[in-house]
């Protein structure tokens, strides 16, 4: 009997390492090319060095772009950036490794649930979660890029494991409610823990009193992640409070837009869907039905499995071509050129500014213009799909230097072409 437990308990040990090597492997091969530094990455490293450089740590994080009315936005807290910062300063601004970094989070939010689960559930279970998690395609091009939300995953795996726990020790309370705090700070969609939260607190009230003042331990650890937030709240006359209740009066959602690009708000739901999805499979062990729903849950694995390292799990999150390599190669000609001064643009996507290339010159210690001054500028360079020229552009970046001439043309590949454009004297 002992000798059948052990070859079980081997079993487990190989099917949770092969899943975690697979895991890691469709997450970091190729990785260089595949992570996206972009857009929104781009935004935070700006701002970021502007804080590590003025030696003034922000007490906010990034201001939600998404949620702007009438040109008033509201900050989320500093968590981010205080753990952008400290990556920069440790490995000098390495954009793959501090990548990486956030990469991971994924990677250690799943197997925290694992052992979670696998203490609450069995490990035929938790190893059947960790395999839909690890493989769930979806995710996984997203995963490569740096972005608050995914924190979410991380810190909400811990704020659950410890509010599982609290009982045990009453300072589990204070580590939930620092998880909890920490992940408010990196992204508002933390908010949809309360009723969590508020469940778990009726229940403590109800069943035992004497745990109510541990909450106090719990409420502290909030107060302490939230510390640098409420405290710009204090100096600003509660500007993001006042700020978000402006926008409740007169934010109109574009349904669309909510339902496409703000799917970040399933995050902080994946630990609580891990647990109930183990919570049920657990009820269902007793059941005829559990061999179909096990043979079902590993068939569904193995497709994921085959989607992410064949389909969506390669997909990159800009267009094909425009990765790291690129954009130091057009970096390297920016500066070759020699131009005392000039412009960057972009209509890759939305934003215009090129923040990725500004990144990549700044390094270099090479400046554009400002993004305020594409009107005053004589020369810009511009990197555009085949089926957007210059000569039919329509967004300010480009039209503010007509009249002009095209100097240089460079097929980058991928469908991306990077221009010289030089305005001509009237």
């Amino acid at each position: 009997m002992s000798a059948i437990k052990k070859v079980l308990q081997k079993s487990e040990l190989i099917v949770f390492l092969v899943i975690t090597f697979l895991s890691f492997y469709l997450r970091f091969a190729d990785y260089p090319r595949l992570l996206n530094f972009h857009h929104d990455p781009a935004f935070y490293f700006h701002e970021v060095k502007d804080m590590v450089d003025s030696g003034k740590p922000r007490l906010t994080g990034p201001i939600v772009l998404s949620k702007m009315v009438d040109g008033r936005g509201f900050f989320t807290g500093p968590t981010h950036y205080y753990f952008l910062a400290a990556l920069g300063l440790l490995s000098n601004w390495d954009v793959v490794f501090m990548s990486a970094v956030y990469t991971s989070f994924w990677l250690l939010a799943y197997i925290i649930l694992f052992f979670w689960l696998r203490f609450r559930f069995g490990k035929a279970i938790a190893l059947l979660i960790y395999g839909l998690l690890s493989f769930y395609p979806a995710v996984v091009p997203i995963s490569r890029m740096i972005w608050n939300p995914h924190f979410l995953p991380f810190f909400g795996s811990l704020f659950l494991v410890f509010l599982d726990l609290r009982k045990k020790k009453p300072f589990f309370y204070f580590l939930s409610g620092l998880f909890f705090g920490l992940a408010f700070s990196a992204h508002y969609a933390a908010v949809l823990w309360l009723p969590i939260i508020l469940c778990v607190f009726v229940n403590d009230y109800i069943k035992e009193r004497s745990l109510l003042r541990n909450w106090i331990l719990f409420i502290l650890a909030v107060i302490i992640a939230e510390s640098p937030f409420i405290l710009f709240e204090l100096r600003n006359n509660f500007y993001n409070l006042r700020t978000f209740y402006f926008q409740l009066q007169n934010y109109k959602p574009s349904a669309g837009y909510t339902l496409a690009l703000s799917y970040y708000y399933v995050f902080p739901y994946i630990p609580v869907a891990a647990f109930l999805l183990a919570a049920i499979l657990k009820r269902l062990k007793s059941s005829p039905l559990f061999p179909f729903v096990n043979t079902l849950l590993v068939v569904l694995i193995f497709v994921f499995l085959i989607d992410s390292f064949y389909g969506e799990g390669k997909k990159t999150l800009y267009p094909y071509s425009w990765n790291l390599s690129t954009q130091r190669k057009v970096t390297q000609m920016i500066i070759d050129d020699n131009e005392p001064s000039f412009e960057v643009a972009e209509t890759i996507n939305s934003d215009t500014r090129a923040l990725d290339l500004r990144w990549w010159l700044r390094m270099e210690g090479v400046r554009p213009m400002d993004v305020t001054q594409y009107d005053k500028a004589e020369v810009l360079y511009l990197v555009a799909p085949n089926e957007r020229p210059p000569e039919e552009e329509t967004v300010w970046e480009v039209i503010s230097l007509r009249p002009f001439e095209i100097k240089k043309k460079e097929n980058l590949g991928g469908g991306l072409i990077f221009y010289k454009l030089v305005k001509m004297v009237k």
